[in-house]
């Protein structure tokens, strides 16, 4: 569903992509791991378009988004890939059924009453049927990142794209939204999945990239990256965060 081939990404004279490949098969989860600033986020934002490459081709669902593409739609893209990001993003004017709601009326052309059946099947998928009616400043960061996540599934994607998806929440409630993504995963929603959570990252990644400076260093099963990593600098960054 997803492939990557020796992508570059500069900003001005600084490339902070280096000649990265990689693929991603239908019902695979791929987590994504490395120290900040490793080119995790900005290599899944090439995933759906929010960046463009300098070099090398991005092929997502069968939409080319490599440098220099110009034919995908990238309003069709997004509706294939959804994306959850660090910080939620939901327009605290709505209430929780509508910030669900909103995207299927505008993009997808359903009625008022098709919309809000669906953000109630969504909301109750991620537990949170109770907060339809109220307003996002009366949620927890946990309950926040629920509705952003229904909010994506809304738009029946293909392929799901998290961002840290756990890193601007207090530690208590990280485990309410990793319970969800575990979900989808066991329903088998092609996932990839940026993040610092390792016990996640070893239950539920079907493979697991360790990225830094730019490139990836190792890939391989989680078992195995995790118990007998090949590179040294895989094993330096594990010995710091396990």
């Amino acid at each position: 569903m997803i492939q990557i081939e020796n992508l570059r990404l500069s900003f001005g004279d600084n490339e902070v992509l280096h000649g990265v490949s990689c693929d991603v098969s239908e019902r695979e989860v791929v987590c994504i791991i490395g120290a900040s600033g490793s080119g995790k986020s900005t290599l899944l934002r090439c995933m759906n378009g929010l960046e463009r490459p300098s070099h090398g081709s991005v092929i997502v669902n069968g939409h080319a988004l490599g440098a220099g593409e110009k034919t995908a739609d990238l309003a069709v893209v997004r509706r294939d890939v959804g994306m959850v990001f660090q910080h939620f993003n939901l327009f605290p004017h709505m209430t929780v059924l509508d910030n669900v709601a909103l995207a299927q009326r505008r993009v997808l052309k359903r009625t008022k009453s098709e919309s809000h059946d669906r953000a109630r099947a969504l909301l109750d998928r991620v537990g949170l049927t109770e907060k339809a009616d109220v307003y996002p400043d009366s949620l927890s960061g946990g309950q926040k990142q629920r509705v952003a996540i229904a909010r994506a599934l809304a738009m029946d994607p293909k392929i799901m794209l998290f961002d840290e998806p756990t890193s601007a929440l207090d530690p208590e409630i990280v485990g309410e939204v990793l319970v969800v993504m575990k979900g989808l995963a066991a329903d088998g929603m092609t996932m990839v999945v940026v993040t610092h959570e390792m016990a996640f990252a070893r239950e539920v990644a079907d493979r697991v990239i360790y990225m830094d400076h730019g490139g990836i260093i190792e890939t391989a099963e989680p078992t195995t990256l995790f118990s007998s990593p090949q590179h040294r600098r895989t094993r330096e960054f594990l010995s710091k965060v396990l």
